[in-house]
């Protein structure tokens, strides 16, 4: 599924497009993607204005003049396509195959808008969701959530004490958990443990001061770096206007078993660490 920097991405370009808009007709042809009372997802959403969009760890957020925020999640095949009142497109997240027209079969939630444009949510899957909540209700829904790793409350004194609470597990399966940091999934995992010269398999408990600051500074480059390419494009997946993020050719060890690491020559391994493939270096990583 998208990570932080695709989802940051789509944020981003979405935000260009939607805020400002006066929603006038909500509609739902899948009522399992609407988490929650649908009649209170209608109420929030209808005669509102988009004020803001905003993301929190892989979630997006439609915030509203109603006082109601619209938390989207994509999930693995979760598509946002905004139409203009001309026709123009702009697909953020995973492109379905031969379909170029919306809606279509797997359209299952659509936000028009007062102005002719529209917002349609197509999920081939159907793992994504929408779920509306009270905007004074949204630090509760998110309190599992650990820090933004772009953000002020990132420190190194906060990553620190959050991987203090998963000292028994590998370093890769820390990094996973939603509770130490948001976002992170297993593409920039690896790639983050990889520019640290960190093995995935490494218990947190075996970290050193050392090591524990060289991910903290892995972890924010690595985000930048992808947040500033767009993200990365793999299996289909593209930006808020319909682009290929670009990190995909400048990844350091995701996906690249078999080829050799450009800092020593060894070959890439992947094994299998908190049930998740990963990526790394047998001589780098330690």
């Amino acid at each position: 599924m998208p990570e932080l920097p695709e989802v940051e991405t789509i944020r981003r370009d979405l935000t260009k497009h939607v805020v400002g808009k006066l929603v006038q007709r909500v509609e739902v042809r899948k009522a399992k993607l609407i988490q929650g009372s649908r009649a209170v997802f209608r109420r929030a959403l209808i005669g509102a204005r988009i004020t803001r969009v905003s993301r929190r760890a892989k979630q997006l957020i439609l915030e509203l003049s109603s006082g109601y925020v619209a938390l989207v999640h994509l999930k693995m095949t979760g598509q946002l396509v905004w139409r203009s009142r001309g026709g123009m497109l702009t697909v953020g997240g995973h492109p379905i195959i031969s379909v170029n027209t919306v809606p279509n079969k797997f359209t299952y939630v659509t936000l028009r808008f007062s102005d002719g444009s529209a917002l349609f949510f197509n999920d081939v899957r159907q793992f994504g969701y929408w779920r509306a909540v009270p905007l004074a209700e949204l630090a509760v829904v998110h309190a599992h959530l650990g820090p933004e790793p772009l953000s002020s409350a990132f420190t190194p004194q906060v990553f620190w004490a959050a991987l203090q609470r998963r000292g028994r597990t590998t370093i890769k399966a820390a990094l996973l958990d939603q509770s130490v940091v948001a976002g992170i999934g297993n593409i920039y995992a690896d790639e983050s443990l990889y520019v640290a010269r960190l093995r995935p398999s490494r218990r947190v408990a075996s970290l050193r001061t050392v090591e524990t600051a060289a991910l903290f500074r892995a972890i924010c480059s690595v985000l930048r770096k992808a947040v500033a390419a767009r993200g990365t494009s793999f299996n289909s997946y593209v930006d808020g206007l319909g682009r290929q993020g670009t990190y995909w050719e400048r990844r350091l060890v995701y996906g690249r078993t078999g080829e050799a690491c450009r800092r020593c020559g060894t070959l890439f391994k992947r094994t299998v660490v908190a049930g998740r493939g990963s990526h790394w270096c047998a001589h780098c990583q330690h």
